[in-house]
């Protein structure tokens, strides 16, 4: 398989990745947000209690689908760039020249 193949596999697979990651925190935040509202058509006057508490696990499930895309688009963003050559690898390329 050439460069290219692998190259297109890699930017699939954070593709696919990013949206795995995101469609579970988008579920996680609507079941969330469900429960909340149910609770609060339950017990009206609990309603800012409810919302409160939603909110800080909403911000943690957002904030962790965030990360996961940043993760996933550093992965296709680094996926063309070619490795540095170590200092180990210059010194035998140099000695295989002479």
């Amino acid at each position: 398989m050439s460069d290219l193949t692998y190259l297109g596999m890699g930017y699939l697979a954070a593709g696919l990745g990013a949206a795995i990651s995101l469609t579970g925190a988008a579920y996680g935040i609507s079941r969330l947000a469900s429960a909340a509202l149910e609770g609060t058509a339950r017990q009206p006057e609990a309603a800012g209690n409810l919302r409160t508490s939603m909110i800080i696990p909403a911000a943690l499930i957002e904030g962790l689908g965030f990360f996961a895309l940043v993760i996933c688009l550093l992965i296709a963003l680094n996926l063309g760039l070619k490795p540095m050559p170590t200092a180990g690898s210059e010194a035998t390329t140099s000695e295989q020249g002479h």
